[in-house]
């Protein structure tokens, strides 16, 4: 008998204009979230186009047909509800959390932004200056600036390598009419999915989606892909030279895309090399070396690609060092099974985090409508964590021979000088 049979299971009802509605039910808690995803951004616009889906994220926000943006603001308020947003490259995520009983006004709300959002033109024009500050925000970053150097450069050539914000030319010259275009052309039902999670029933849920999201346009938006033959760029080094007192870098190992059969093992590897203070990097950079205040990895995972990212930052002279150190964590993983001891730990932090995360409703609303997007239905945590629980030591040494063995990294800097040489 499984040991999770207890926890909650997703449902996912497909309505008949294609949108799909999941929830995931926890009876046992005040809040509630709900969200609104659509699976069309960066990677599906057109260069003269560059960051308006998150342009048009801010702009939702801003008066819809019914609401003006200070009613918005006001309706959430007057709900004890907060609403927010995020564009990511692949998806833009509208969602809300407050109390479960006021899910239903509160999705009346999100759904209304969606789908009726007038973007007018006076706040368009004002957005369009906060949006060039943000530009602005992340050039002056120094970390921002490295990734999103590093992100361009990795998937050069893909449309996964579009920034995010767009460029000061881009959002400068994007005029009203063709964000509403944009909208009406990527906004279709075929690539919607509503997400629910914490104490809601998921057949209330349902009927709200096909109520609320009615107007939504039909159909599925074009999907821009990559070149034939197209890899990532690895092996190759850059440096962005800036007057600073560290040198921050990005280096990344190409990855398969989300959804990979080696995903769960993949999980295991990355909470070994580079999360939290156990993990090998923090010991042998940090601790051992006292190279770095902050080092960690990160996996960015995308519908036909990935990445394996590792982020430090540095004394100029010993950035070099830094670098190498990390490069060899990644192979030791090739050449040498890990213990029975890590993977135990490993397995268990993962399985504390996702079982904490059921208290955060917010967390879940996302993990469900993600799932949802790669696999076609929403992950059951139950057999998730048993898939980890299988895993092995020799499982993982296996995955990181095919995935990593021979691979030179990418990487990017930013910091004084020449920067580092070529690894």
């Amino acid at each position: 008998m499984s040991l999770y049979t207890h926890l909650p299971t997703p449902r996912m009802t497909t309505l008949s204009n294609g949108i799909r509605v999941v929830s995931q039910n926890v009876g046992a808690m005040q809040s509630a979230a709900i969200g609104i995803r659509i699976d069309s951004s960066t990677r599906n616009e057109p260069a003269e186009l560059g960051g308006a889906s998150h342009f048009i994220e801010h702009l939702l926000f801003k008066g819809t047909e019914r609401r003006t943006a200070d009613q918005i603001l006001e309706d959430f308020d007057a709900l004890g509800a907060k609403g927010n947003a995020y564009t990511s490259q692949e998806e833009v995520f509208y969602y809300a959390t407050s109390l479960a009983s006021a899910i239903p006004a509160t999705f009346d709300i999100l759904a209304d932004l969606f789908v009726n959002s007038v973007l007018p033109l006076e706040e368009v024009e004002k957005e369009r200056g906060v949006v060039l500050q943000e530009i602005s925000m992340n050039q002056d970053n120094p970390g921002r600036f490295v990734y999103n150097r590093f992100h361009r450069s990795f998937w050069l050539g893909h449309p996964l390598g579009a920034p995010v914000l767009g460029t000061p030319e881009s959002i400068g010259s994007i005029h009203r009419d063709r964000l509403l275009e944009h909208k009406q052309t990527h906004y279709l039902s075929g690539a919607t999915i509503v997400s629910a999670a914490g104490n809601v029933e998921h057949d209330q849920i349902v009927e709200l989606s096909e109520r609320l999201l009615s107007g939504l346009p039909s159909g599925t938006p074009h999907s821009s892909v990559p070149p034939a033959g197209w890899r990532p760029a690895i092996a190759e080094y850059a440096h962005h030279q800036r007057p600073m007192e560290q040198t921050q870098f990005y280096m990344g190992y190409p990855l398969p895309p989300a959804g990979n059969v080696h995903r769960n093992c993949l999980a295991v590897f990355n909470q070994i090399l580079g999360c939290g203070m156990a993990s090998r990097l923090f010991r042998e950079v940090r601790e051992r070396r006292s190279l770095a205040y902050s080092v960690n990895s990160n996996m960015a995972s995308y519908t036909d690609s990935g990445g394996l990212l590792i982020f430090a930052g540095t004394k100029p002279e010993r950035a070099r060092e830094a670098i190498d150190v990390c490069h060899a964590e990644v192979m030791r993983f090739c050449s040498e099974t890990i213990s029975d001891e890590q993977l135990e730990s490993a397995k268990q932090q993962i399985r504390s985090k996702r079982l904490m995360a059921l208290d955060d409703c917010e967390l879940q609303v996302r993990r469900i409508s993600n799932n949802t997007s790669i696999l076609g239905e929403p992950e059951p945590l139950g057999p998730s964590l048993e898939a980890f629980a299988a895993i092995t030591a020799e499982d993982v040494r296996n995955m990181a021979q095919e995935l990593f063995s021979s691979i030179e990294p990418r990487v990017e800097s930013v910091g004084p000088g020449d920067g580092p040489l070529h690894i």
